[in-house]
């Protein structure tokens, strides 16, 4: 393996964003680490990026379990020494109650899916790369987390996300000096399958796609984003 192919740790590989995010990185010839859940989404995962299947390893973990997602960074590192990118779209959406009908376990659930993930990978990911003295990070919030007018009847999910936009803001403070480069995307509506399913009466036309989105992560982790640390960056479509 020569130094200039890049390693690349995905949390979420198998949602609707992940799976193109995984094949976009594939296609530039990144080695590939990516976790998952469920065999069924790993197959489909699988079937999805094609012969590209050779450059990726998967590990099942539940990244909100910390040494789940230890196991997961260690597979990486045990495999190709280095970390040069982690991005973490893990993640999830509970809402419909308004804020006194949430039930505490609506609540524990977003923070764990959401902020607890997003800590736990930093946590594991941050020691390697300051080794390193380089490294990309991506984590996915969300636009409620920073716009009052969506958050009716989803406070859990937009403080979870919100959580997650300190986190990186944070983190990119703190290691700047070190030439690791932290950002966080906020996207609105994503044009997936599921979502499609899941809100028939949506403008599927104004949906941002996953591969939009994808072209600004493949940003983010590129040589030519060196200058771009902590910002949270909108891919709202034309929502």
């Amino acid at each position: 393996m020569t130094a200039d192919v890049r390693i690349a740790v995905i949390t979420g590989a198998t949602g609707g964003l992940g799976k193109t995010v995984t094949k976009l990185m594939l296609e530039r010839g990144m080695k590939v680490v990516a976790s998952f859940r469920s065999d069924n989404s790993l197959a489909e995962l699988m079937e999805y990026i094609g012969p590209l299947k050779d450059n990726l390893t998967s590990v099942k973990a539940d990244i909100t379990v910390e040494k789940d997602v230890q196991s997961l960074f260690q597979k990486a590192m045990e495999m190709y020494g280095r970390i040069d990118v982690m991005v973490d779209l893990a993640g999830g959406y509970a809402g419909g109650n308004e804020g006194q009908d949430i039930q505490e376990s609506e609540w524990d659930f977003m923070m764990s899916l959401n902020l607890k993930s997003a800590f736990l990978c930093a946590k594991s990911v941050l020691p390697i790369m300051l080794k390193q003295n380089h490294g990309k990070i991506v984590f996915v919030a969300a636009r409620p987390a920073v716009e009052g007018r969506y958050r009716a009847k989803s406070a859990a999910y937009a403080v979870s996300k919100a959580g997650v936009v300190v986190l990186a803001e944070t983190i990119s403070e703190e290691v700047k000096k070190s030439y690791i480069n932290v950002n966080v995307i906020l996207p609105s509506t994503i044009d997936t399958p599921e979502n499609r399913k899941n809100i028939p009466q949506g403008d599927f036309v104004k949906w941002v796609k996953p591969e939009e989105i994808g072209n600004v992560i493949l940003f983010l982790i590129s040589d030519d984003s060196t200058v771009t640390n902590g910002a949270v960056i909108p891919v709202y479509g034309k929502a």
